[in-house]
């Protein structure tokens, strides 16, 4: 028999045996419908989100959406989910004996589905037998997301405090110094305002000389000499507290200001798509499997019928 393959013998081969390719498409589509159903595949419902990255402080040059999808990825929010939802039980796999860590992996891989779409946002997907449980799976994975990116800020903004509160110590602890040497000299010297007492009491000083009784005099010539001791002193501290003022004010400010950004309570996720819960499944495609299968049991069915003509003598 002429060995060479053609079109026309092709359709040939498959006209004369018409019925017996039906039948094996017919026998394909039966099977295929029957064991791709529900009795043997459990349908797998899928709810998705779709987010944008806010709020989260730039650690290099990558977008802030690589950064939100490393967050999502983190394996603390894996672990939150895999006991929030007691993926263990749901997925029937146990976990006490090796290796049923690495297949509890592998399923949560198998259902959830992290990406970044081309417009710079996050989609997420989880697939589950159950769609409620896939859409609070969904929103319980944006809640860990916003709870670790604000764990990592506060973490961050504790360091900054604890820096911002030393420095604030210190500046306060100089300004006190200055202040109570200040104290010491008011209280012995009576100095108070280094520019405006020497002024007076110079002047004041000049008309007792003149009119003043002689108690008078020595009062005003104690002030006088306590200015000549103490002045130079009394007006460099004075100066030198106002600067301290200054920045115990600044470092104040600042310790503030960082702990304000430690007790805030922001999101980092702007939700473009919300969670729905599906009402249709999205695995198995039924009709795929059944077209796959009807093709592929037709193809087997077509070499078999090939090498069985093949091994006809010719007539």
């Amino acid at each position: 028999m002429d060995s060479t393959l053609s079109f026309e013998r092709l359709f040939g081969m498959v006209s004369r045996h018409w019925r017996l390719f039906s039948g094996v498409a017919l026998l394909a589509a039966a099977l295929s419908a029957l064991f791709s159903g529900p009795s043997f595949i459990t349908p797998r419902f899928r709810s998705s989100a779709i987010v944008y990255p806010v709020n989260l402080a730039s650690y290099s040059i990558e977008p802030t959406s690589d950064q939100l999808l490393q967050l999502l990825e983190s394996n603390s929010i894996r672990d939150s989910l895999m006991r929030i939802h007691h993926l263990a039980e749901h997925y029937d796999v146990d976990t006490t004996v090796a290796p049923g860590r690495f297949y509890l992996e592998a399923e949560y891989r198998d259902h959830v589905s992290i990406s970044k779409t081309s417009l710079e946002s996050v989609q997420i997907e989880i697939e589950d037998e159950d769609p409620a449980t896939a859409q609070a799976m969904v929103q319980d994975l944006l809640d860990q997301a916003n709870k670790l990116a604000r764990r990592l800020r506060r973490e961050k903004s504790e360091e900054v405090l604890r820096i911002a509160q030393r420095e604030m110590d210190l500046a306060r602890h100089k300004l006190d110094s200055v202040e109570a040497r200040l104290d010491t000299l008011r209280e012995h010297t009576g100095l108070l305002n280094y520019n405006a007492q020497t002024n007076e009491v110079t002047r004041g000083y000049m008309r007792l000389l003149a009119t003043g009784t002689p108690a008078a005099r020595a009062e005003a010539r104690q002030l006088l000499d306590a200015l000549s001791a103490h002045g130079g002193e009394f007006n460099t501290l004075s100066e030198l507290a106002y600067s301290y003022r200054l920045h115990f004010i600044e470092k104040q400010t600042a310790y503030e200001r960082v702990l304000t950004d430690l007790n805030k309570v922001l999101t980092y996720t702007d939700v473009l798509v919300y969670p729905e819960r599906a009402d249709k499944k999205v695995f198995p495609v039924r009709w795929l499997i059944v077209l796959v299968s009807v093709c592929s049991a037709g193809l087997l069915c077509l070499v078999f019928v090939m090498l069985r003509e093949q091994r006809k003598p010719a007539a």
